[in-house]
């Protein structure tokens, strides 16, 4: 059964409007992992239309079953479906849910921008709360055991330049790896970084950071296969590291240091908070994040108060003092 879309002109099918949609990203410089994002969720909504065996029209997609969708979602687990990964028992994250309809608000919206259909279904959908849980940082004690896994062969020396500099600096995987030899500027201690949405921006870094980082460079980097290839972090074959091979480095470590919670976003939660700790401000924090707005730096003060609250639990000064009534 196919999903089609009713318009004066031409019946379109759900599957060319989503193609067709995607096409209109690409044209509009969205970045391929928003692209696919984007498809992978519309494709979702696809299939559950399927499996209702409802009529071909389009104009069956209304308010009342997206909401339905929308619950199904609710009682999906993790990975059910998916070709590759087993399904897990743990259900959707709320977080996954609200970006499923802001998918749908987004792509109906644009049906009726583009004159393909009369109406948004998805513009009085509510989005789920998502909930915020209060993410626990890296402890030097655990930072210290990673570290301490790295050996001096040419891989974990490259390893290790990753980490630390994530950690100086809460650069996004896709950020560290697609950094060019041109972008470094160690001389001035900062990291030209083109971030989402194609900003480019200035991203300090602290001297241990930059000793590694020199050190991979003068000792470590292979030789590039290709000589047009200007990426700073190489894999052993000498080919641009990938988004892929960096999670598979954090599996390792993950693994081989004990600190079983360990993922790359850690290493920019950690950052962030400890940067508001020792004395900076929400507004270099933005800048040196690349957010566009302060909304995610407050989630790290929020972050940085619980620490500061804890520590202040171990150190009181009168609690210390063993006072009696």
């Amino acid at each position: 059964m196919t999903t089609v879309v009713n318009t004066p002109e031409k019946e379109y099918k759900l599957s060319e409007l989503i193609e067709y949609y995607e096409v209109c990203n690409r044209a509009e410089g969205k970045s391929p992992k928003t692209i696919s994002w984007y498809s992978a969720n519309l494709k979702s909504l696809h299939n559950y239309v399927k499996s209702r065996q409802l009529p071909y029209s389009l104009d069956t997609i209304y308010t009342k079953l997206l909401r339905e969708y929308v619950l199904y979602l609710m009682r999906r687990t993790r990975y059910s479906g998916h070709p590759y990964t087993p399904a897990k028992i743990e259900l959707l994250s709320s977080a996954t849910i609200h970006g499923h309809v802001r998918t749908l608000r987004a792509f109906f919206n644009w049906l009726v921008e583009e004159g393909l259909a009369q109406n948004n279904p998805a513009k009085d959908l509510k989005t789920p709360k998502v909930s915020r849980k209060v993410v626990s940082t890296l402890s030097d004690e655990e930072i210290g055991a990673i570290l301490n896994t790295f050996s001096t062969s040419p891989s974990h020396a490259r390893n290790q330049t990753l980490f630390m500099i994530l950690l100086d600096t809460g650069l996004r995987i896709g950020e560290i790896v697609n950094l060019k030899m041109d972008d470094v500027h160690t001389d001035e201690g900062y990291l030209k970084v083109m971030g989402k949405g194609k900003k480019e921006r200035i991203v300090p870094i602290g001297n241990n950071a930059q000793r590694v980082l020199q050190r991979y460079l003068f000792r470590f980097r292979p030789k590039p296969n290709n000589p047009v290839t200007n990426n700073v972090f190489l894999s052993t074959s000498s080919q641009p590291l990938t988004e892929n091979s960096m999670k598979l480095m954090f599996t390792r470590l993950r693994k081989r240091s004990g600190v079983y919670r360990l993922h790359a976003h850690l290493c920019r939660h950690t950052f962030a908070t400890r940067f508001l700790i020792n004395g900076g401000d929400v507004f270099s924090l933005q800048q040196i994040l690349g957010h566009s707005t302060l909304e995610m730096v407050r989630h790290y003060v929020n972050l940085a108060s619980s620490h500061i609250a804890i520590q202040h639990q171990k150190f009181s000064p009168l609690d210390r003092l063993n006072l009696k009534k």
